[in-house]
Formats: structure tokens, C-alpha cells, sequence
């Protein structure tokens, strides 16, 4: 009964709402990086709905992932109590299982680095090459860390499934573009920053892009689609604009969660773009990122709000004609 009364009193608000995008094309909607920051964006996406404003595609990556299949799904209720009881959730309480198994490994990686060997070259050479080898590979400390990360994905699955139906947001004819970053591989050596439209594939792929994308290397585990692990989409394409301008979308909106973003209108020509971010600063990493708290939380969607409800009132757009 309290969301529908909601929505009641949002709709009647969005009918009198006034146009503040210029007509000229469809808009698309750009949710960066920033972890916990992520709530800001929820705050900026309420200003837009209580004025009646859609998008026609979205791009999210890491968190702003997550955000934008809120936003195709339409609703910004469920998104701002998931967030507030993702607050109080506790999801970066690091597992304790994976901790001891990887201090095993540790144990043993420091044995086999300080294992005394006779005094030649040759052996002590072998000795720190096949150690450096074990700590990188996936039997080692670091190579697990990498792999598994500290904390589960699964911790927040069942809060998450409470508020967030995928098959309604596969079903949206509102692209989700989902960026996420390809581990280094024999096939791919660099790694590469990819993205993938989530309604070209099925309910558990969506729910892997999802997870992939918001996977912090060390913290989370790397998550495997097809042929590749991939991981946090924010590691090389922190504010995915590219998916959408190679989608044909020349007016865009970026929900960015750091004060100080910018970008260099050159890297994509003939494109109009306004820009919502923080008038202050949310802090930085790591403190700003991993600050799942719920008076952050609230101050941020607030925050978020204001910021975006003032620019509304007055856009300045980048490019605009």
C-alpha cells in the first residue's frame, strides 16, 4: 500500500511536470563507477522521474551497472529501498572461509619464497622464479585473491532478487548496456574493456553481466562468461559513454558520482551531453567507494536529488545546438 501510494502522488506530479530536454532525438543515460557512491545516482534518477523524463537507452558500468537495471525496470521505489537496506546489510563483511584458506596459501607461498637452498646462483635464481611463479598462478595467494576475492557475490543475491526482477528488465525494449572489463588471458593478453546488451541474452548471462561488472578486483571474485573472466567494468571504462555513441545516441546524460569528472568532447564529436555530478565531493577510494552506511546512503540520494533537481531547473549542455 505505501508504494502505490507513492506512485499515485508520483504520477499525478509527472502529469504537470515540465519538458527540460530538448526535443532533437533520443536520449541516453550514462551511470559511472564510484561504489557505494552509486546511491547519489539513485537520488539524480528521482529528479528525473518526478519530472516525467525517460531515456531510451542506458549504460552503466560497475555499480552504475546495477543502477541502470533499475532504471530500465521503471522503478525508483524499489531501487531506493534496496539501497537503504543494502546499508544496513553488512555486504563487506569478508568471508571467513576464503580467508583461512587464503592464509594457507600464503603460509605456503613464504615457505617455498624463504626455503633455504644451497648458496648458487643458479639455484637460488630457480628457487625465487618457481616461488614468483606459484604466487601469480592460480594455486597462489595471488592468484586466489584474483579469483575468488574476499567476499562472495552471492552475499547480496537474495536482497538484490527482492527488488530487482531481471526478466522484466530483459523484457524492456530500454537497452541496458553492461560494461565489464576481460581479464588478461592467453587470448587476450592486455585484457580489453567490454560491453554486452543484456537483452541479447538470457536471465542468468544478465545476472553474470551484472556481477561481472561490479566485481572489484581483490575484493569480489572474477565472474566467467563464455570464453573469458571478467571483472569490475570501472577499471578501464569508468563512465561507458562509448556504447552508447557507437549505438547512434548523439544526446546523452551522464550520472557521474565524482566531483571532479570530465571528459573531452572531441572524443565524441557532433554529441550533446549534460552532466549531473556532486557539488561536493563523496570521498575517494576506498573510503567514499566501500562507505555502505546508511546515513551515507541517505545523505547521497538526497545529495543526488538536489543536485540533479538544480540542474534540471537550468541544463547546460555540452554541444547542444
Amino acid at each position: 500500500m505505501k508504494i502505490e501510494a507513492r506512485k499515485t502522488a508520483m504520477n499525478a506530479q509527472k502529469s504537470h511536470a515540465r519538458r527540460v530536454l530538448p526535443k532533437g532525438g533520443p536520449v541516453g543515460l550514462v551511470l559511472s563507477a564510484g561504489g557505494a557512491r552509486g546511491a547519489y545516482q539513485i537520488g539524480c534518477w528521482k529528479a528525473f522521474d518526478e519530472r516525467g523524463l525517460t531515456f531510451a537507452a542506458v549504460s552503466g558500468s560497475s555499480i552504475g551497472a546495477l543502477n541502470g537495471a533499475f532504471v530500465c525496470q521503471g522503478d525508483p521505489w524499489s531501487a531506493t529501498d534496496f539501497w537503504q537496506e543494502l546499508a544496513g546489510h553488512g555486504i563487506l563483511k569478508p568471508d571467513y572461509r576464503r580467508l583461512r584458506r587464503l592464509a594457507a596459501r600464503l603460509s605456503l607461498d613464504l615457505a617455498l619464497l624463504f626455503a633455504p637452498v644451497p648458496n648458487v646462483r643458479a639455484l637460488r635464481f630457480l628457487k625465487y622464479a618457481v616461488a614468483s611463479m606459484r604466487l601469480l598462478s592460480r594455486h597462489g595467494t595471488l592468484g586466489m585473491l584474483s579469483a575468488e576475492g574476499l567476499i562472495g557475490l552471492d552475499v547480496f543475491s537474495p536482497l538484490l532478487e527482492r527488488y530487482l526482477d531481471v526478466k522484466k528488465v530483459l523484457a524492456q525494449s530500454t537497452p541496458l548496456f553492461v560494461t565489464a572489463y576481460r581479464f588478461p588471458a592467453k587470448s587476450c593478453p592486455r585484457g580489453k574493456s567490454l560491453w554486452f546488451r543484456v537483452q541479447d541474452f538470457g536471465e542468468e548471462e544478465a545476472k553474470k553481466m551484472l556481477q561481472a561488472s561490479m566485481s572489484l578486483p581483490g575484493i569480489f571474485p572474477s565472474v566467467a562468461i563464455n570464453d573469458g573472466f571478467y571483472r569490475d567494468g570501472g577499471i578501464a571504462l569508468w563512465a561507458p559513454i562509448r556504447p552508447l555513441y557507437e549505438a547512434g545516441f548523439r544526446r546523452i546524460v551522464i550520472l557521474a558520482t565524482r566531483a571532479g569528472f570530465s571528459f573531452d568532447p572531441k572524443d565524441y564529436p557532433d554529441c550533446s551531453v549534460l552532466v549531473v555530478k556532486p557539488k561536493r565531493s563523496l570521498g575517494r577510494f576506498p573510503y567514499g567507494t566501500f562507505r555502505f552506511t546508511e546515513p551515507a546512503v541517505k545523505e547521497w540520494i538526497k545529495q543526488g536529488y538536489e543536485d540533479a533537481s538544480k540542474l534540471l531547473d537550468k541544463p547546460v549542455w555540452t554541444g547542444w545546438e
